[in-house]
């Protein structure tokens, strides 16, 4: 059993699914335990650009009973820097993650290079950081 316990185990995980000619959008369904429930693939687009909706990430989650879902998406071009779509986008999916109760924990651009990971790189706040932030507040 795969566990997801950081973005360099998520990138060992898709980094073989994924194709390097065209934009993937890919979700990870995650067990309470950060277990890999299942991985799919939710949008192909082109060189460089693809469409994906919230709600297909959600109902990929609901019919997998994740816990969590990590998502990632590939940059053809080999830039591992997020575009300022990639960053809205990752914006909009944490709040809908929020009402889903559904956390979203990370989002990865993978390369040919490697990986970056929104989440350790600073990029966006997820809401289990937030969550963090709050404990150690207390």
């Amino acid at each position: 059993m795969t566990e997801i316990t950081s973005a360099e185990r998520a990138f060992d995980a898709i980094r073989n699914l994924v194709s390097s000619d065209v934009e993937e959008f890919w979700a990870l369904a995650l067990g309470p335990k950060k277990n890999l429930l299942a991985s799919k693939m939710i949008f192909r687009g082109t060189v460089d650009s693809c469409l994906v909706h919230p709600r297909d990430i959600f109902r990929f989650a609901c019919d997998s009973n994740a816990s969590s879902v990590l998502v990632a998406h590939n940059h053809p071009s080999g830039d591992l820097i997020p575009s300022m779509e990639d960053l809205r986008f990752t914006r909009q999916l944490v709040r809908a993650s929020q009402l889903m109760e559904i956390p979203i924990v990370d989002h990865l651009i993978l390369t040919a290079k490697g990986y970056s990971s929104l989440r350790s790189d600073g990029w966006c706040r997820f809401e289990s950081d937030a969550v963090a932030h709050q404990v150690h507040d207390t």
